[in-house]
Parts: structure tokens; sequence; C-alpha cells
């Protein structure tokens, strides 16, 4: 099986770890990696090669029809490397997380949306999209309950353009200063807060591959208070034994947002059970590396379980084209 591998950076400990993964595969023949935004400069450019699309690389041309499936990883550059991964998969090369998908839960206001179509325990929430629907901001503390809140700028990683809220006052300047110098309205959310003010933030990070969801999660807690609990942002980190009701809800959350592998944020209140339990975001390209360090092993599952799924859709097609 022949695999293209979209990275961020190949130098990122997760990309490493992936590569590392489908180089001991017994099923891989060959993975070609594209480095596409390495030394925080793209990469690559979009051209052909005998008349077909290609991605440009390195002074070499990547064709679709010489592969067999093709992934992406990234983070802060998700916008770029669907670009790019589109070339393949709108050219019939099977792919891990659907750049469509990925469009969606990149965004928290479509995300939010989708999750709560599918009935998703989420933390109640409200989306200020449009200029028009700033002057809602009144009306918080009637919907949301008294502060304190959580504003979150529509698009943001790694726990940036979280910020903690103790007062509608605040959402007014963070509002402003999300909007910048740009002319255009900067789409943002606003929801409830879970927890207690005087007590660090904490969530949990669940790894779902497919229908496997990793009994071992991520405890994040922030280091201070009212202080987003991200690892990127000095969260400490612990491992845990979930139980069968965040699994469930993790699998679902997956399932809702149309991904096959994904990293689930869920929170609980302080104190409570597995029962009251939110999903707060659902991450595309989650990083392999904490869980790895522990001993998860979570790159190699990852690629055994592409590998099965990429191998199954090319039998289908095989078995299509046959019976055709």
């Amino acid at each position: 099986m022949k695999i293209l591998f979209l990275v961020e950076d190949k130098q990122n400990e997760t990309a490493s770890n992936l590569i590392n993964a489908f180089e001991k595969s017994t099923e891989t023949s060959c993975i070609d990696v594209i480095s596409y935004f390495s030394d925080k400069k793209d990469q690559c450019t979009i051209g052909q090669k005998n008349g077909q699309p290609a991605l440009l690389y390195n002074e070499k041309a990547y064709v679709p029809s010489t592969y067999d499936a093709a992934l992406l990883w990234s983070w802060g550059t998700a916008d770029l490397g669907r670009k790019y991964l589109r070339i393949f998969e709108d050219n019939g090369v099977p792919v891990l997380n659907s750049s469509y998908a990925t469009e969606i839960t990149d965004s928290k206001i479509h995300s939010s949306k989708q999750l709560e179509e599918c009935n998703i325990p989420t933390p109640e929430t409200l989306l200020f999209e449009t200029t028009e629907s700033l002057k809602d901001i009144h009306n918080i503390s009637e919907k949301l309950a008294p502060p304190p809140y959580v504003f979150k700028s529509d698009y943001s990683t790694q726990g940036s353009g979280i910020r903690f809220a103790s007062s509608i006052d605040d959402i007014h300047k963070f509002a402003k200063e999300l909007q910048g110098d740009k002319t255009d309205h900067q789409a943002f959310l606003v929801q409830k807060f879970i927890g207690k003010s005087e007590l660090p933030i904490f969530h949990y990070r669940v790894f779902v591959i497919g229908d496997y969801v990793v009994p071992t999660a991520i405890k994040l807690t922030a280091q201070t208070l009212l202080c987003p609990s991200n690892s990127a942002l000095g969260g400490n980190a612990e491992f845990i034994e979930i139980g069968a009701n965040i699994k469930e809800l993790a699998l679902k959350a997956t399932r809702a947002t149309n991904l096959t592998v994904a990293g689930v944020d869920i929170m609980t209140y302080p104190d409570s059970n597995d029962d009251n339990a939110f999903v707060i975001e659902v991450n595309d390209g989650p990083g392999t590396k904490t869980l790895d360090r522990h001993g998860e092993h979570v790159s190699d599952l990852v690629v055994e379980y592409f590998v099965r799924e990429m191998r199954s859709r090319i039998d289908l097609i095989n078995q299509t084209n046959i019976s055709a």
C-alpha cells in the first residue's frame, strides 16, 4: 500500500511518532511524507503532471493516481493542509478524516451546532456569528445565568482564543479585541462556565480510533484559577482510566462530527459522576505524543486502524470493479 502523509511539520513529536509507526507497518510498502509547512513556511504548490492535478513539493510532483490512501495531520495550518489533501481526496484517494468533516470541526460554532443537532450534551452556548448578533450581548446573563462565562473565538487552537469573563463588560472587551483592525466581524461564542471559579478547571482528552476508545484518558488541569486547562498552556497532565459513560459520549461525539479518529475534550462538574459530562470540543488532528510517552502506543493504534480501514476500502473498490 502506497500512502501519502501530509503533515504540518515532521519535526513535531506526534508527526514523528506516526511516521515511525507507518515505517514499522508490514502493510505499508511506501509512505511519502510531505512536511508542507516546515520552518513556518508553505512548502508546496499546486500544479499538474501529464495532464493530472499534482502537489509539487521539493521539486517533485505527487499525483493522486499513484496513491492508495492519504491522510493529513495538522494544527495551526488546517486550511492549508485541507487544500492540499483535497487534491487527493477529490480525485478518489481514500483518506482518514475527510477534509469536509474537519472543516466543520475546526470551527467552534459549526461543530457546536452539529453536536447540538445530534443531541450530544454540551455547555449552554450562545453564538455570535454576525455583527447583528452583537446586540444580544447584554442578554447573556438572562440566558446563561450569572458569570463567569467562557469566551471562545470561532477559530482557535491549543487554548488560544479562550478567555474567562467575569462580567458582560468583559465580553464586550474581548469581542472588540478579537475584531482588532479587521473590518469584518470576528465570530465567537460564549458558554456557561462549567466548574467552580475557586477551583482550577480541568477537562479530559479522550482518544477515539474508529470504534475503539482508548481506555486511558489525559486529565488536564489548569495551573491557575480561571485559566484554560490545555496542555499547550501549561495544564498539568494526569492519566486516568475512564468509565463506560465517558467512552460512550466520546464515541458518539466523534460519530456526530463524521470523524473516524478524534481527540474528544470532555468536562464534568467538580464532584459529579460521569453521567453529568459535557463535550467541549472534538479535535480532528489530536496529538498522540502524551499518550505515547505514557506507553499507550496510540500512534501505532492509529496507523494500524488506518491501514486496516484503507485496505478494506480498496478491496471493496476492487470487488465492485470486478463485478462491473
